[in-house]
């Protein structure tokens, strides 16, 4: 089965480290993700990305990249790498010690 989802933004490529632009349309999302940030300064933080998978050779149509957050600068969202460029963004989810947040 194939269903088609709209992307909230694209993964590209930063030397050593990974960047997730989220579309502006999105934008609300970056702030959210902030938000969950900011009442969490001492736990360790990582994304929960979901995106395209380009493998033509894997029928998934989605991948899972669990990865660092790094920074964040306007709707940009600086990442540690994750392998994968050009790759449509489906959702991020922020993971806190263990947990994935629901919603953002």
């Amino acid at each position: 089965m194939r269903i088609n989802l709209e992307p909230i933004g694209i993964i590209k490529k930063a030397g050593k480290c990974s960047e997730i632009l989220i579309y502006s349309d999105f934008e609300q999302l970056v702030k959210n993700v902030m938000s969950k940030l900011g009442k969490n300064n001492g736990d360790q933080h990582s994304l929960v990305v979901i995106h395209k998978n380009k493998d033509s050779s894997d029928l998934h149509q989605v991948q899972i990249t669990k990865t660092q957050f790094i920074d964040r600068v306007g709707n940009i969202l600086k990442v540690g790498k994750i392998d994968a460029n050009d790759d449509s963004v489906i959702d991020v989810r922020l993971e806190c010690n263990g947990l994935i947040t629901r919603e953002f």
